[in-house]
């Protein structure tokens, strides 16, 4: 009765670790340059779970391995301002190397044929001591 039972407790746990496994391995191979990237991306910038837009460093604590790797990215923080519109607190460009682009472009325009991958997610943004309104870290992937 031991070995039974021994033996259905083994089986469940298999189960469960596969059924887990699968999800966590297609999780990870679904996902595309941007998605990938604006997770990272958020972990480099974000300071106490919030994006300091008062803080001189801005967007340059991204870190070039949180970038897709031969790819171009322009990342762009935004804040909601105060009448409701939604301004610009941040912005930067990275090289395929992911290095920071000198004099940005931006990404290339829609007619450009170029394919842009883009992932946006909403954000915290503090504007200023104390200050924290929403916002959106949007991150544009595009190929050289």
């Amino acid at each position: 009765m031991a070995a039974l039972i021994a033996v259905t407790a083994m089986v469940i746990a298999l189960a469960l670790y596969s059924g887990f496994l699968t999800e966590v391995l297609t999780d990870r191979t679904d996902r595309s340059p941007e998605e990938a990237a604006i997770d990272r991306i958020w972990e480099d910038v974000s300071h106490g779970g919030t994006f300091a837009a008062h803080r001189p460093t801005g967007l340059d604590d991204v870190e070039p391995d949180s970038l897709p790797q031969g790819q171009n990215a322009y990342v762009e923080v935004t804040a909601v301002t105060d009448d409701g519109d939604r301004t610009v607190v941040a912005t930067e460009q990275f090289g395929t190397d992911g290095t920071p682009v000198g004099d940005p472009e931006g990404p290339p325009a829609d007619d450009s044929g170029i394919e842009i991958g883009v992932a946006e997610r909403p954000v915290p943004v503090e504007v200023a001591p104390g200050d924290v309104r929403g916002g959106t870290l949007r991150v544009e992937v595009w190929a050289p």
